[in-house]
């Protein structure tokens, strides 16, 4: 009863202190003891849903801070960095494998059925679902954003895709509008995607986040105005991306920050994505 008392707590957190904290580096050193204890925890309450929301949304949150470590090292010290990414996409995996087990625990046999008939799988998830379904298609696209080129993760990214929009399909609300960002990147980089669509996604997850969402700026800035080689619109969703208040959301205050960040260091990076770019003579 104390470890279902515990779990129930953390499960149901959302990220808790985590998600609102302002310094990057303190969450950074701080997450992996939380998510021992959350794989703790399970040993106890293997099926606990909560808890195994929270551990896949810890592992793809610990996975992005270190693979936003590994970009701003690329150019001091690339080993490093590649190691880095290799970690955070194993970690990507990790957590995507926490919600596929959640949704085994509502759905027996859903991830066999998942890998031999998607679409009725998917048929049979429901609202309650949404947060595991977010977490299986954000770890996976994560993993492979943080290992370019795998490809056995570039076969299963269509499942992803499938996954998120089952989010879409039942509740395109979820986070703000989280899945319609998801697609921003998604439409833009995948074979056969469309930029247009992309931009559709965007346009709705604006609507959807009320500019509280910092990372969706940045999201088309790099996935679709780098692609076009539009510099103009670029700078301009850099400096939205900035002007995003951290005290609005301050559930969200983690994820802006981090999206502040990397977007001062876009900034300063530009001449590397535009060719028509002059060098701002900035630091990572």
């Amino acid at each position: 009863m104390a470890v279902g008392a515990v779990a129930d707590a953390l499960g149901g957190a959302g990220g808790g202190s985590f998600a609102s904290d302002d310094d990057p580096e303190l969450v950074r050193d701080a997450i992996p003891f939380g998510l021992k204890l959350y794989e703790t925890l399970l040993e106890s309450t293997p099926e606990h849903r909560g808890l195994l929301v929270a551990a896949a949304r810890g592992f793809a949150s610990y996975a992005y801070l270190l693979q936003d470590d590994a970009s701003r090292l690329e150019a001091s010290d690339r080993e490093s960095a590649r190691v880095l990414r290799q970690r955070a996409s194993r970690l990507y995996l990790r957590g995507r494998d926490y919600a596929l087990r959640g949704l085994e625990v509502a759905h027996p046999g859903f991830r066999a059925a998942l890998a031999t008939d998607l679409a009725a799988a998917l048929a049979r998830t429901d609202r309650d679902d949404v947060a595991l379904l977010y977490w299986v298609a954000a770890g996976q696209a994560g993993a492979l954003s943080a290992a370019k080129g795998d490809a056995e993760l570039i076969a299963d990214l269509p499942r992803a895709g499938a996954c998120m929009q089952r989010v879409l399909d039942l509740d395109e609300s979820y986070e703000a509008g989280a899945a319609h960002e998801f697609f921003v990147s998604y439409e833009a980089s995948r074979p056969g995607g469309s930029v247009a669509r992309a931009r559709e996604h965007f346009a709705r997850a604006d609507a959807l986040a009320h500019g509280e969402r910092a990372s969706l700026y940045l999201s088309l800035a790099e996935s679709v105005s780098v692609q076009e080689q539009n510099l103009a619109e670029f700078q301009s969703l850099l400096d939205e991306t900035l002007a995003v208040d951290l005290e609005r959301a301050p559930q969200s205050r983690m994820v802006n920050v981090l999206a502040q960040r990397r977007a001062q260091w876009l900034r300063a990076h530009v001449a590397d994505l535009f060719l028509d770019a002059e060098p701002t003579g900035g630091t990572p």
